[in-house]
């Protein structure tokens, strides 16, 4: 692997702020250079537009905030302040807003959030029918279309199109995309991610991965020791501590399956049938919702999907490997429980909305189901648009790394 020249000596970085007008010769000191690794946790804790606006004062600027170690700082930091990401549907473009994410409220108070856009250039054709994002980087694909499927980072406009999935075609029984979702490793630093193709014949899943780097862009097959079955959309894939989750069913049984990004290994946790399954009905598809639950996995269980709900109930992974679940059941206000339930945040603040393409005013209601407090958020910036569809992601930091 050839390696490029530093345009920079590693050795002694430092940077130097002169100025020659604002103390007489008589009392001007020369404060001395300002070590390299100070200079990268200022330029960290400074908002995004300001890095954007930085990288064009030098070629030595440039190269600073570019750095490997400034990108993964900057993302440390970032997840201290988590922001919701708006993807708006509008005029036959996809637009990436974002705004702050109010933080864990202590009594009942309403506020106001303007969401700024992203200034991405992305191109008309692409997907928008299931969105995720892992570490500030997103997944865009269309269920029903197996092209066009983009990984993008939608602070920088990078996106790059996947490439096209090997599939077997030496059978009868063609195979078809089923799914596909994505999960990073913190450990290597890198984000993968997962495609599970299906044929309507009670054939093998297959099972192929794709690491993001840009030497590595070639899906590659798997081996799962698993026949798991049921796996149409992943729409509801989330990944929680390197592990991507899913639904699926093994045998008669419904279950979440773990995979592994850093190992590839995959594992199951069964969903107790007559707890939770059992009050939604077998065909749970649409009645559980994965999510974050501080750092845990989560189901969300959904009774009747136009039921005015009364209650919120919730089903924590408490045990993994022996398949535990624990239980959790909140009254819902009146205030909020004909909202659309949008997720939870890590703080543990459940997220209601006006319905996503609702023309009226747009708002977020945060509900602490433990203090019930409600926190109404009004989101400005979309009234431009006459006819919009809103699709929100809540936790969502910026990540400057180049695609």
């Amino acid at each position: 692997m050839k390696h490029l020249e530093q345009p920079f000596p590693e050795e002694n970085l430092s940077i130097t702020f002169r100025n020659e007008t604002e103390f007489p010769k008589s009392v001007r000191k020369d404060p001395g250079p300002i070590p390299i690794d100070l200079l990268i946790d200022i330029l960290s804790r400074l908002p995004r537009k300001s890095i954007d606006r930085f990288r064009c004062v030098s070629k030595f600027w440039g190269y600073i905030l570019r750095r490997p170690d400034f990108t993964e700082l900057f993302l440390t930091n970032s997840s201290t302040r988590p922001r919701i990401l708006f993807i708006v549907e509008a005029d036959g473009k996809l637009l990436f807003y974002s705004s702050p994410q109010p933080q864990t409220q202590t009594q009942d108070d309403n506020s106001t959030l303007v969401a700024t856009r992203y200034h991405t250039s992305f191109p008309k054709y692409l997907p928008s029918d299931e969105f995720s994002t892992v570490c500030g980087l997103a997944l865009l694909h269309n269920y029903y279309k197996k092209q066009g499927r983009v990984f993008c980072n939608p602070i920088t406009g990078e996106f790059l199109t996947l490439p096209e999935v090997k599939v077997n075609l030496d059978t009868e029984a063609k195979e078809e995309m089923a799914r596909i979702g994505l999960g990073n490793d913190p450990i290597s630093k890198q984000f993968k991610l997962l495609c599970m193709t299906s044929s309507p014949c009670d054939r093998p899943t297959t099972y192929q991965v794709l690491t993001l780097e840009p030497e590595k862009r070639l899906w590659r097959r798997v081996e799962c020791g698993f026949h798991f079955t049921g796996i149409r959309r992943m729409s509801d894939e989330i990944c929680i501590n390197s592990v991507l989750y899913f639904r699926a069913w093994l045998g008669q049984s419904s279950v979440v399956v773990c995979f592994d990004v850093g190992s590839e290994k995959f594992d199951f946790i069964k969903i107790d049938e007559e707890d939770i399954v059992g009050e939604v009905g077998y065909y749970f598809s649409g009645g559980m919702v994965l999510f974050n639950y501080k750092g845990k996995l989560c189901i969300r269980q959904e009774t009747d999907y136009w039921k005015i709900e009364d209650e919120i109930v919730l089903w924590v992974v408490e045990d993994a490997g022996n398949h535990k679940w624990s239980k959790h059941t909140y009254e819902l206000p009146t205030l909020i429980s004909s909202k659309q339930f949008v997720g939870m945040t890590v703080t543990g603040e459940t997220v209601w909305s006006s319905y996503k393409n609702d023309p009226k005013p747009f708002f977020l209601d945060f509900y602490n189901l433990e203090r019930k407090t409600c926190t109404r958020v009004d989101i400005q910036g979309f009234e431009e648009f006459k006819r919009r569809t809103i699709h929100i992601l809540l936790d969502y930091v910026e990540n400057l790394r180049f695609i």
